[in-house]
């Protein structure tokens, strides 16, 4: 990760905090649990613990960072700090309070324990935002109106060389472009805002009907998906019991047909919504290679990808024609942002979906 990413993380992260007032009203919840134990019998103070109870779990159910794509989930997670924020730290509350509905020193105890952590963290951010400062470093974020398209490479996948490396971000720019020509007519290429090297992430800026048109493809991809992670799971299963390959077939085959199905639905459905051409020979021509393009997507996240579109809603006012299109465009990626999360995979890859022949016309071409 980059250092402007980095700053523009930590924007976002004390932009939560202030959001949700969590460390605040953490501290009225401690004192509410102390109040509690020095005045059992006392009923307001359970009133106070139950209001304040609530007003904390309802912000963090709401917090901004429910809502970040799955890099700055990583990050926050690779800084320590993904259970400090969100539902994940609603739920963990929660939990608390279900431990010890006859504990409250117990609770307390636990509360004090993640005010100590999240004020601590909560320095951190601002320290690092004010060095960033100093240091004239800016924050990558997007301009209005501006998308942007993150893919995380497993290193593995490359073998951790360069070359592999090279090849595969040719590969993702031909599987991409054809998104672009659906949506906008034209495949003028992808600009790289930025390329991570700790975790092999590449960040390209697309249009808002571009990555529209990405966001709901990967969307309904990872839907997909997540139905065969059960079946993946099983599968890996059998394979350290040893059960022979051919045995596997049976799953493997299961996998693929149901995935191949459901893509060519996907790709109809994307042409349909997407594509404004009357051109129905280079539609049809499009299907075909979207349909190459969806199945190399999911072979990918089968493999370990993590694909994650963000948008900056634009500031354009005015009820004009091109305006409400770009909003409709912002509201399709924002309502995908919840499904492009990290997928938890167990056990090895399944799908093996064909896409020679398009890689081979590709060559031809």
């Amino acid at each position: 990760m980059n250092a402007e990413r980095l700053h523009a993380i930590a924007n976002a992260i004390r932009e939560d905090l202030l959001t949700t007032n969590a460390a605040k009203v953490l501290q009225q919840l401690s004192q509410a649990l102390q109040n509690q134990i020095d005045s059992p019998q006392e009923p307001s103070y359970q009133t106070q613990l139950a209001e304040h109870l609530k007003t904390l779990t309802e912000a963090l159910r709401r917090a901004p960072s429910n809502q970040f794509p799955p890099t700055w989930k990583q990050a926050l997670e690779e800084l320590g700090a993904a259970d400090l924020f969100g539902s994940v730290l609603a739920e963990r509350i929660e939990e608390i309070f279900g431990r010890n509905q006859i504990t409250p020193v117990v609770a307390r105890k636990e509360i004090e324990q993640i005010i100590t952590r999240l004020t601590a963290f909560q320095k951190a951010i601002d320290e690092i935002r004010s060095a960033f400062s100093n240091l004239d470093i800016g924050a990558e974020e997007l301009e209005p109106g501006a998308a942007e398209l993150g893919v995380l490479i497993p290193r593995d996948f490359v073998e951790n060389k360069l070359e592999g490396f090279a090849e595969e971000l040719e590969k993702l720019d031909g599987i991409f472009a054809v998104f672009a020509e659906v949506a906008t007519g034209s495949r003028p290429g992808f600009v790289i805002r930025s390329i991570s090297s700790s975790d092999l992430s590449v960040f390209l800026g697309l249009s808002t009907s571009v990555a529209a048109c990405v966001a709901v493809a990967v969307e309904r991809i990872v839907a997909l998906y997540k139905q065969l992670l059960e079946i993946r799971k099983l599968h890996g299963e059998l394979q350290d019991q040893s059960v022979p390959e051919k045995n596997l077939k049976g799953i493997e085959e299961y996998a693929n047909s149901f995935m191949d199905k459901n893509i060519d639905e996907v790709a109809t459905s994307l042409l349909n919504d997407f594509y404004k051409h009357t051109d129905g020979a280079r539609k049809n021509e499009l299907k075909i290679e979207l349909r190459y393009s969806l199945r190399k997507i999911a072979n990918r996240i089968d493999q370990g990808f993590n694909l994650e579109v963000r948008v900056a809603p634009p500031t354009q006012e005015g009820a004009d024609s091109s305006a409400e299109e770009d909003a409709q465009y912002v509201e399709m990626i924002v309502s995908a942002t919840p499904t492009l999360q990290f997928l938890k995979r167990e056990g090895k890859p399944i799908l093996s979906l064909p896409d020679e022949p398009e890689e081979k016309e590709s060559k031809k071409k």
